[in-house]
């Protein structure tokens, strides 16, 4: 076989790689799917012609590493860009994928260690790269369903940031454990009985692998439901509150319409007098009695009792209110998703204007398109904003604001459009959220 042919061969593995790398992000990938496989075919092209190069000089069946791993970084790059999740999110679904390579690795070994008792894994025959390839083939299929559903479902629904930021280590650890052991030298795998117990050792690893990864998902998917009630709890709070206010409500116009024939009999009594300047007092006085009324911002009952909560406890601290909301009664963005983002920025405006003189909070909500929503809040502040890229210290304790970076994942998950101002002492958090359009 050519040599070329022979390199272009052994780096063939990366192709049925690509989709593992997607199944769990389909649905924060950038671009459509035509674009992204015009993208992926530049990619292998570049890599292809990396093979070519380097394969001049070197024979890539003894040193694959020397493309692999760096074909590796390659890709994790080009992976980043077209992902919109947080990056620690991206890593662990990217090294996972990684990890069925190197699983596949290891077994293609077995097989070839097998068949060539004499060979080494620097002489990787032909006969076990097609079955490493094969079982990659294989690994597509089968776990299309577990990636897309399970792994999918935790990335889209699990939000504690500083999980992630530590999660990705685990696959990073096995993948880093595949590469250690396969063999070497096969010779080695004949000596006593390591032959015979390798395989077994080889399968208790992958079912302990497969059981760290369904843990995870079991202990998140908890995490996510015992949120979720807390949500809901805190929702029938605030509905209870606004329920009791538009009994006030029902209960003040009872009285109204009751005294309203009261009114009548002073205004007929003034005009029969002619008491004119007496009854525009009368009349302005009556007009200008307080009374309580029910706004109602979002045909969403939860949204709108969670905006309502809010506003009472503004004006209960003497907090200025400006509030906008302009949404349609079919609503994509859900609405566990909104009250947590919502919630988490009004609780830290409210702190922003804790000790202002006049202080005051601007929410703006409007549709900017069918699956587009625009989010605006904005109060002024005092005092020094922490900043650390895309995070802010927290004021309250060590360490970074845990409103902001959950705002701040909720709106990776729709489109990764967020901005912070922090201009002229106003604090300015503006969000487009986007969803699939027909979702």
């Amino acid at each position: 076989m050519p040599k070329v042919c022979e390199d272009l061969l052994y780096s063939s593995i990366i192709l049925p790689m690509i989709p593992l790398c997607f199944y769990p992000v389909q649905r924060y990938v950038k671009n459509r799917l035509s674009v992204l496989a015009g993208k992926i075919v530049i990619a292998l092209l570049v890599m292809v012609s990396c093979v070519v190069l380097v394969g001049s000089i070197y024979s890539l069946g003894d040193v694959t590493d020397f493309i692999i791993y760096p074909a590796g970084i390659y890709f994790l790059y080009l992976y980043n860009r077209e992902v919109r999740l947080s990056f620690s999110k991206k890593l662990f679904a990217f090294l996972s994928a990684c990890l069925v390579g190197g699983f596949s690795k290891l077994y293609a070994t077995m097989f070839d260690y097998t068949m060539h008792p004499s060979g080494n894994a620097l002489a990787f025959s032909y006969e076990a790269l097609g079955v490493q390839v094969l079982f990659l083939v294989a690994a597509d299929v089968i776990l299309y369903l577990p990636l897309t559903r399970y792994m999918g479902w935790v990335l889209e629904n699990f939000h504690e940031e500083a999980v992630w930021k530590r999660g990705w280590c685990f696959p990073a650890f096995f993948l880093a454990s595949t590469y250690f052991m396969y063999p070497r030298v096969y010779r080695n795998m004949y000596v006593g009985y390591v032959r015979q117990l390798y395989p077994f050792v080889l399968l208790f690893f992958t079912f302990f692998v497969v059981f760290i990864y369904f843990l995870f998902y079991v202990v998140a998917r908890s995490f996510v439901e015992k949120q979720k009630t807390e949500i809901a709890n805190q929702m029938l709070l605030m509905q209870g509150a606004q329920y009791q206010q538009l009994l006030r409500n029902v209960e003040e116009n009872s009285r109204i319409r009751h005294d309203f024939r009261h009114q009548l009999i002073v205004i007929s009594e003034l005009v029969g007098q002619k008491e004119y300047e007496k009854l525009k007092e009368y009349v302005g006085r009556y007009i200008d009695e307080e009374q309580a009324e029910m706004k109602l911002y979002s045909y969403s009952a939860a949204l709108n009792a969670l905006i309502s909560y809010y506003e009472s406890i503004c004006q209960r601290r003497g907090i200025e209110t400006d509030f906008a909301v302009s949404l349609p009664k079919k609503q994509q963005v859900s609405d566990q998703d909104f009250c947590v983002m919502l919630g988490n920025l009004l609780e830290n405006a409210m702190d922003g204007v804790r000790d202002m003189e006049e202080p005051y909070i601007r929410l703006k909500i409007w549709q900017t398109a069918s699956n587009m929503v625009a989010v605006k809040v904005e109060n002024p502040y005092q005092g020094e904003i922490k900043k650390e890229g895309r995070h802010y210290r927290s004021s309250k304790r060590e360490g970074f604001g845990q409103g902001l970076e959950s705002v701040n994942m909720i709106a990776m998950k729709y489109g990764d459009m967020m901005e912070v101002l922090t201009d002229g002492g106003i604090f300015t958090v503006k969000i487009l959220l986007q969803t699939p359009s027909g979702e």
